[in-house]
């Protein structure tokens, strides 16, 4: 819930940092790009109601049965388990980037190919099962499960503000603290920047381990990810490399083959996979992000359904049991339909139009025919409203009027 809270301020400094980027036309923001990776956010924080309460469930039962001890809640005992958390995370976060099968959920943070604090928010929902062994040391060192999770969401906050090209050095704090220059280093794909600085709050542990590396002006930081995703789809985002593990597995066709991806390290591939199915490496030369042309009216479309979004998105948080699958189920579609519609459009894919069209149509029936927790007349007017607005947006997305790029936005 602290997370939760939190979204207000994080929206409010998105907000702002935009506004920054407009008013001093520095380019580090891209609608499409930023859509993408709020998108893959909000389905982080509503997918819980498929993976709630496994952390919580596993610490609190090895809490009760296997821990020797209890450390008593105190000042001192807040601050070491922040310190712990932020050790442990380290180990955490270098393992998501040596092993394939951790990095395929970490990707999901390093996709985008810009660096603002919408990237901030670009989070996995299918990493949650590595995370909770990680942490899991913390309760036999007699910490209470309550405890880790306040904590891991305080470190977890933290992280938010260094997701920014607008702060330079900060001078001595570069030593100790994760900073947004040596986290630029982490987010960078450059020969030299990757698989570097990976703390969530302290550096030191880089500087202890032997991770950590500098932000040099003479090696400008170009980010994202060296097999690119090439669609602002936060779905595909969350199984785009999963996917290649399973083709991978079938083009090897052997028992060996898959437990060697399995266990693989990172962009490390079985030979007789390579042989029967190369991947081309990126050419960082000729990289140029992905970005493709959207319609005005496509644009003004996204608007409308990316407010919508995010206001859902708060209200399905505070509303919906999350406990109660079938119900969470029922009131998440809405949202998963919007964040694939959306981005589909900005894609400019026209099959977007027509999610958005049976979205709306899933709203009005919805309402009307099944108990549900949102006040039926508002959703009702709501989908009305929403698809005269789709209707004159898609008349002028069919007159193919002015058809522009982000680079001229």
């Amino acid at each position: 819930m602290i997370i939760l809270y939190a979204i207000p301020v994080f929206m409010l400094l998105i907000v702002l940092e935009a506004l920054v980027d407009w008013r001093k036309t520095t380019g580090y923001y891209r609608f499409n790009d930023a859509v993408g990776s709020l998108s893959t956010g909000m389905l982080n924080r509503t997918m819980d109601f498929v993976t709630l309460y496994v952390n919580w469930a596993a610490y609190s039962a090895l809490f009760a049965y296997f821990s020797f001890f209890q450390l008593e809640q105190s000042p001192i005992i807040w601050i070491v388990a922040f310190i712990v958390y932020d050790f442990f995370y380290y180990w955490s976060h270098r393992l998501d980037h040596v092993f394939s099968i951790f990095w395929n959920a970490h990707a999901v943070h390093h996709q985008s190919e810009e660096f603002n604090l919408t990237t901030a928010l670009r989070q996995p929902f299918s990493g949650f099962v590595k995370g909770s062994l990680v942490y899991m040391p913390m309760v036999f060192l007699g910490f209470n499960p309550a405890l880790v999770a306040v904590v891991g969401s305080f470190n977890l906050i933290y992280q938010f503000w260094v997701h920014t090209r607008f702060v330079p050095k900060l001078g001595f704090v570069e030593w100790i603290m994760v900073t947004p220059s040596n986290h630029r280093v982490h987010h960078g794909m450059n020969d030299r920047y990757i698989d570097k600085n990976f703390g969530g709050v302290f550096i030191l542990w880089d500087r202890l381990f032997g991770t950590f590396q500098e932000e040099l002006p003479d090696d400008p930081v170009v980010f994202g990810v060296r097999k690119p995703l090439n669609s602002f789809n936060p779905f595909y985002a969350n199984f785009q490399i999963y996917g290649q593990m399973l083709k991978d597995m079938w083009v090897g066709r052997s028992l060996r083959t898959t437990i060697e991806i399995l266990i693989s390290r990172t962009g490390v591939r079985p030979s007789i996979v390579n042989e029967r199915a190369p991947m081309p490496r990126l050419n960082m030369q000729n990289f140029h992000p992905y970005n493709p042309n959207c319609s005005m009216s496509g644009r003004w479309q996204v608007w409308s359904q990316l407010l919508f979004a995010l206001g859902y998105t708060v209200w399905f948080l505070l509303s919906v049991d999350l406990q109660n699958f079938t119900v969470a189920l029922l009131h998440f579609f809405p949202l998963g339909l919007v964040l694939l519609s959306m981005n589909f459009i900005l894609e400019g894919r026209p099959l977007g139009w027509w999610i958005e069209a049976f979205r709306l149509s899933y709203i009005l029936l919805i309402s009307v025919w099944v108990p549900v927790l949102w006040p039926e007349n508002i959703s009702v007017l709501y989908s009305i409203a929403a698809g005269i607005y789709w209707g004159f947006c898609f008349y002028f997305q069919k007159r193919n009027f002015t058809v522009i790029s982000e680079s001229n936005t």
